[in-house]
């Protein structure tokens, strides 16, 4: 059985909301609507997995970032959101110039970059108030930075550690599991080993444990779903 594209994507975002949420209310409000619309055309998950099967499946490349210099948080950033949303990260490279790309199945692509953009607009949003705070509280220049990556640092361990957990405790190991072809691609790339981070650290653990406190209080759910 073959289903209509829009129906199928909007049952698979609920799918997603679902397993990712921190919410259980919100989890199950996604869950709701995912058999809210199988029922309305009288579906259900089984189909969606066989249309799935049944379709042609187009393994993508898509960039996230323009080129520029690559930031070492967003490219840490795009390893964990590819990792939960069936996707490989990579950068590519132009000249002194690089970019952050993801490849998968055309629908996994869309959805994880459009996570990454929010993830991003959302940690610059409070990495730029935690460093005002620093500020204002007399850190010099330099202890801002290292203090700022810290941040940085332990809400990208918060938020792994967010998207992990929810994984267990839904049983959606399964669900991520990349296909074959997209593992078949990312293999045949054969991609470098990524250079260690250039950043500067300070070791301080309060940074550290308000950045992992925020990453993963992380909510996606108002960008899982398209109308």
């Amino acid at each position: 059985m073959l289903l209509n594209e829009n129906i199928l994507r909007k049952v698979r975002k609920a799918l997603a909301l679902a397993s990712n949420n921190p919410s259980e209310q919100e989890a199950q409000s996604a869950m709701l609507m995912a058999q809210r619309v199988l029922a309305e055309h009288g579906l259900s998950i089984q189909d969606v997995q066989e249309s799935e099967n049944e379709q042609e499946k187009n393994v993508i490349h898509e960039h996230a970032t323009e080129y520029g210099k690559t930031i070492w948080w967003k490219k840490r950033l795009s390893a964990i959101v590819a990792e939960n949303f069936r996707c490989f990260s990579y950068i590519n490279k132009r000249s002194n110039a690089s970019q952050i790309r993801f490849v998968g199945l055309d629908s996994d692509v869309s959805l994880a970059i459009e996570i990454f953009k929010f993830a991003c607009e959302t940690i610059q949003y409070h990495l730029s108030k935690y460093r005002q705070e620093l500020k204002e509280s007399g850190y010099r220049k330099v202890e801002v930075t290292y203090m700022g990556n810290d941040y940085l640092k332990g809400y990208l361990r918060g938020l792994d550690q967010k998207f992990k957990e929810q994984v267990e405790k839904n049983n959606w190991g399964l669900v991520l599991v990349k296909d074959a072809l997209v593992v078949q691609e990312h293999e045949s790339m054969n991609l470098k080993k990524s250079k260690p981070t250039g950043a500067s650290f300070g070791g301080n653990n309060g940074a550290y444990e308000r950045g992992f406190t925020d990453g993963k209080s992380f909510d996606s759910s108002r960008k899982m779903i398209a109308n």
